[in-house]
């Protein structure tokens, strides 16, 4: 009840003014017998032609409707001008958006604007005005400044009544007026002047104004458009879709005068959601949960539409979902987006005070639809990207995805004092696995477990497959939530039964290690490698199916192999996917094998077959350069991975570190070992991930132990 009551005061108002003011012209309707009708016929057509061509201004639209006005006042011509000041104020009932309300009010307050001003110049000067001198001007820029005043009373009492009066606004609109008056007081100077020669040629002077109209709305309209085009060709190469919607909503204010703009997009859920507000301090009023098709509302209705809507009162419009009791906006202009006879959602245009929208601006169904076509090729370009950081087999982010995304979070960490932490998950026995079941039902099992994953991510979290077996979670908490996490990962795991084919696969496990920035590193890097290190010496050397936190005495062992002092195989690992990260696709491998090494074991004793590895390890070590990898693969194998290396290169470290080691005298005791080498290499131009590369190099050491089998064992005692 008390929000209708301003509506009443506003509309009561509203009539009071237009029926006074109309009724103060039709009084003086007898006296337009012996008027010049040639000439009021024609002021009364140009008085409509200016006024249905406002011009538009930065500030807002202008009228030059007033050089009529002021003409007729200054010759005297009282009624006459009201009477082309009521015409002009119907002119808007031709548009498409109008309300009688506004236009009556319009009317009745231009007409009582010119009989104040013709009220107040005939108190300082003679009319009609004969003679143009400084007195003449100064008292008709008086009189034109009394119509200004007057009129922006009426309607700022408007304002008023509606409880929507803004002082910044007052002004803004007097600047636009006072810049209007300057254009119209010298064209009704020329009428004024020529009426004295010849009343017949005196209205063509305001043929000018016409022109100059015309001539202010046409470059308003080539600014307007080189700042759309501009605005649409700084977005053409931008693909983030809120960058987009934000510029649109800004661009969108200037062109409307809005007190706010929404750009809503059609999200995957069939969702209606703010996708930017600007300015940003009213997001508050608006839900960014957004609502569905199924709640209606006006907003979906005209992008069904297919056609703008303007919503001079959305008090009175039952179309309209308020979120409060109270609207904060009371007017609406909705421009809905299309592209390619798709609907991608609106650009919603608010303002404070009603029927702020009445006079749109022509461009901004045009740039709804362009910005819609950019928002498009967002979504493609963001669905490319989706399927590039996304692991096929299991629907999970891929380890590249992560990588980035583990950068950006420990960033934050850092400058919020916010803690990260980080999850290594590793699936136990999972190639026996594989070996029993079959890689299709290794895939279910996968994906299976990424969804645990997902669950206990959400909603901030990733979840990510880091490649084969392994799988990584970026959790925003502490060390002891990101434990208490990663425990009830493991525990649904150990529940969890997957159905294959007939089969109930079941006794799935998982080895969980974690680290957390910045309480054990505040390097993105370092933070994955002690995840990485918990993972594999916390968890799972000592047991598996169960989740370590990282601990300073995993980092040795982590890094170099006691025995050898090379790199241990699981650091070697993480080095390769690092390197595949930043782009390394291209992988040289050398696959070493010490030839009948057991003869050495059982001759001399494991001893002397230990200070002989570790003598190879060292020789291995002073022959490599620095980004050359080299770690112990298992037992009497070594392994060497060099990225973006040439077959040529390889075959030339190959041929430098089987020659060191075959040269080398091995001293164990009181003898002398002479060590053959066993050699296998190869490039792998693509490699997908780390588990297609080890994978390869499995099949390259099965390779190389295949002739063994087969070869005559020699007989010197001290030739291995």
């Amino acid at each position: 009840m008390a929000e209708g009551i301003p509506l009443k005061r506003q509309t009561v108002y509203s009539l009071i003014v237009g029926i006074f003011g109309c009724g103060t012209a039709l009084v003086g309707l007898p006296e337009l017998r012996s008027v010049n009708l040639w000439f009021f016929i024609v002021m009364l057509a140009l008085a409509c032609l200016v006024e249905a061509m406002p011009v538009p201004l930065r500030l807002g639209s202008a009228s030059l409707t007033p050089a009529v006005l002021f003409s007729y006042v200054a010759l005297d011509g009282r009624e006459e001008a009201m009477l082309c000041a009521i015409a002009a104020a119907f002119v808007p009932a031709m548009r498409r958006h109008w309300d009688f309300e506004t236009v009556f009010f319009n009317a009745g307050q231009y007409a009582l604007s010119t009989f104040a001003m013709w009220w107040v110049l005939r108190q300082l000067v003679s009319l009609p005005l004969i003679r143009i001198d400084a007195l003449a001007v100064g008292a008709l820029l008086l009189s034109a400044a009394v119509f200004l005043v007057v009129n922006h009373a009426f309607v700022q009492i408007i304002q008023w009544l509606r409880g929507t009066l803004l002082w910044s606004a007052v002004w803004a609109a007097l600047v636009t007026d006072l810049i209007n008056l300057a254009l119209c007081i010298p064209f009704a100077l020329l009428v004024v002047m020529l009426d004295s020669t010849s009343a017949w040629l005196a209205p063509i002077m305001v043929l000018p104004l016409l022109m100059l109209a015309y001539m202010l709305r046409s470059h308003r309209q080539a600014m307007d458009l080189q700042e759309i085009h501009e605005c649409l060709a700084n977005l053409a190469t931008e693909f983030d879709m809120r960058q987009i919607a934000l510029e649109a909503a800004h661009l969108a204010r200037r062109m409307t005068l809005a007190d706010c703009v929404a750009v809503f997009v059609i999200d995957g859920r069939g969702c209606l959601v703010p996708a930017a507000v600007y300015p940003r301090s009213y997001e508050a009023e608006f839900s960014m949960e957004g609502w569905p098709e199924s709640e209606g509302g006006v907003i979906w209705k005209t992008i069904h539409q297919r056609d703008h809507v303007i919503v001079p009162d959305v008090r009175k419009d039952s179309r309209v979902r308020f979120l409060g009791e109270t609207p904060t906006f009371l007017s609406m202009a909705i421009f809905p987006m299309h592209a390619h006879q798709k609907a991608h959602g609106a650009i919603v245009c608010y303002a404070k005070r009603p029927k702020a929208f009445n006079h749109m601006h022509e461009y901004m169904d045009a740039l709804a639809n362009q910005v819609s076509v950019l928002l498009e090729n967002a979504k493609l370009y963001q669905e490319l990207q989706d399927r590039s950081f996304r692991d096929e087999a299991t629907g999970l982010l891929n380890y590249r995805y992560f990588y980035e995304e583990l950068s950006r979070r420990v960033q934050a960490s850092l400058r919020e004092n916010r803690p990260v932490s980080v999850l290594i998950v590793d699936v136990d026995f999972f190639k026996r696995f594989n070996d029993t079941y079959g890689h299709l039902a290794g895939d279910v099992v996968l994906r299976e477990v990424g969804r645990i994953l997902e669950r206990h991510a959400a909603p901030d979290g990733v979840a990510a497959r880091y490649g084969g077996e392994e799988f990584a979670v970026l959790l925003w908490a502490s060390a002891h939530e990101a434990y208490e996490i990663a425990e009830a990962i493991r525990q649904d795991v150990s529940k969890l039964t997957v159905d294959f084919e007939g089969y109930h696969l079941q006794g799935i496990t998982v080895s969980i290690g974690m680290a957390t920035c910045p309480d054990h590193s505040e390097s993105d890097r370092d933070l994955l490698v002690k995840a990485d290190s918990a993972m594999y010496w916390g968890a799972k050397q000592r047991g598996r199916n169960r989740t370590a936190m990282y601990a300073p005495e995993f980092d040795t062992q982590l890094f170099v192999d006691p025995l050898t002092s090379l790199y241990t195989h699981h650091f070697v690992n993480i080095r390769v996917r690092d390197e595949m990260a930043h782009g390394a696709t291209c992988w040289g491998v050398i696959c070493l094998d010490l030839v009948r090494f057991s003869e050495v074991n059982a001759a001399y004793g494991f001893e002397a077959g230990d200070e002989v590895l570790r003598q190879a390890g060292v020789v291995i070590r002073q022959v490599l350069r620095h980004s050359e990898l080299a770690c112990r693969y298992g037992g009497d194998e070594m392994l060497i991975i060099i990225p973006n290396v040439s077959e040529l290169e390889l075959a030339g470290i190959c041929r430098r570190v089987t020659q060191a080691i075959e040269q080398h005298p091995f001293h164990v005791g009181e003898n002398t070992l002479s060590v053959r080498v066993a050699c296998g290499m190869e490039v792998y131009d693509v490699v997908q991930d780390g588990a297609d590369l080890f994978n390869r190099i499995e099949e390259l050491f099965a390779r190389l132990h295949a002739p063994l089998h087969v070869s005559e064992p020699e007989s010197p005692s001290h030739s291995v």
